[in-house]
């Protein structure tokens, strides 16, 4: 019996043995270092950026408040009853395109410098005749632009009045009636109300179609004090109108253009007070300025501040603006920057 256990713990202790060298074995491994993932190495700073170039038009979100006067008509002088209108409230009125047909002959709206207040015939001049000259041109008819009602003239309008629904019967050979126009202050505009009513006599007032007011004058409520000098601008929607340093739009097209948008409309129908609308204001020429990080600039001191290269002396800069982690400066004339220190020594000035 003795003999049986003996020959037992033998295999046991050797088992035992074996256990013990693989726990040891296993210390090894779990005490043997492990290098972290690359993902979570720590990234080594780079001494020297790279400087790129980008266009910055410093833009601001503004108002322009609106200055207005009384809603505008769009009248005829023909007589007659109302057999056909193209008007839809809200629409948009273009030029060149007729508005009505009175007695079944149309009125056509037209955009001119200066409205046309009499029948034209030869020899005539004048800046009616201008504008209409000018406004047929740019409607893609053949004309000569000189203020003088010759024959080309004249068969300019009649090819554009037969291309736009007048007969022969309706067409003279010698003049240009006014009462086949009706004036309309820009290319394009939007339609307040519709005042003429097929089936009914034209009012003896002779409007066809009332337009939003007027737009007299617009300026920028506050302008922005952190703005970078410069000519500027202002965009609303597809217009782009020039200001002044006060924030005034200068142009009479410019206020023409405002004023045809469909946003203007609505504002002004719905203000309760002085109307605004909201725009864009910046540079009228945008600056190329270079990207450069925060932490480049050192000294910053009345929008300046200095920088180092990679190679050479400081430089200093004028620090037109900043976004996301990114400063934008300009050089003075015959300075280059390719590359930036990221952390600069800043024991030295470039003042």
């Amino acid at each position: 019996m003795s003999r049986g256990r003996g020959a037992v713990s033998g295999p046991l202790i050797a088992l035992g043995s074996l256990l013990v060298a693989a726990a040891a074995a296993m210390g090894v491994v779990v005490a043997l270092p492990v290098d972290p993932p690359a993902a979570l190495a720590t990234a080594t700073p780079a001494a020297n950026v790279a400087v790129t170039q980008r266009s910055d038009a410093d833009e601001h979100q503004v108002q322009l408040a609106l200055d207005t006067g009384a809603p505008r008509a769009v009248v005829t002088t023909r007589l007659g009853t109302v057999t056909a209108s193209s008007c839809t409230t809200g629409g948009v009125l273009r030029s060149g395109v007729a508005i009505a047909r009175v007695d079944d002959r149309p009125v056509i709206a037209m955009a001119t410098g200066t409205p046309l207040y009499r029948d034209l015939a030869v020899d005539d001049r004048g800046d009616d005749v201008r504008g209409l000259q000018q406004e047929l041109a740019r409607l893609g008819v053949p004309v000569t632009v000189d203020g003088i009602v010759g024959a080309r003239t004249l068969r300019a309008a009649q090819s554009f009045l037969l291309a736009h629904g007048f007969t022969r019967d309706d067409v003279t050979d010698d003049t240009i009636e006014r009462s086949a126009f009706a004036w309309i202050p820009s290319a394009e505009t939007t339609v307040r109300t519709c005042t003429a009513v097929v089936g009914a006599p034209v009012g003896a007032d002779g409007v066809l179609v009332e337009l939003p007011a007027e737009l007299r004058s617009a300026r920028v409520e506050q302008l922005p004090g952190d703005a970078v000098a410069g000519a500027r601008r202002v965009l609303l929607g597809q217009v782009q109108a020039d200001v002044d340093e006060r924030g005034v739009v200068t142009g009479q097209s410019d206020l023409a253009a405002i004023g045809a948008l469909p946003e203007y409309a609505a504002t002004v129908a719905s203000a309760d007070g002085v109307p605004s609308l909201s725009g864009s204001w910046s540079l009228r020429d945008p600056l190329e300025v270079r990207v450069v990080p925060p932490t480049a600039l050192w000294d910053v001191r009345d929008d300046h501040a200095c920088v180092q290269p990679a190679e050479g002396q400081p430089l200093l800069v004028e620090v037109v603006g900043s976004e996301l982690g990114q400063s934008f400066v300009r050089l003075d004339s015959g300075d280059t920057l390719d590359r930036v220190r990221a952390t600069p020594e800043r024991g030295q000035s470039c003042r």
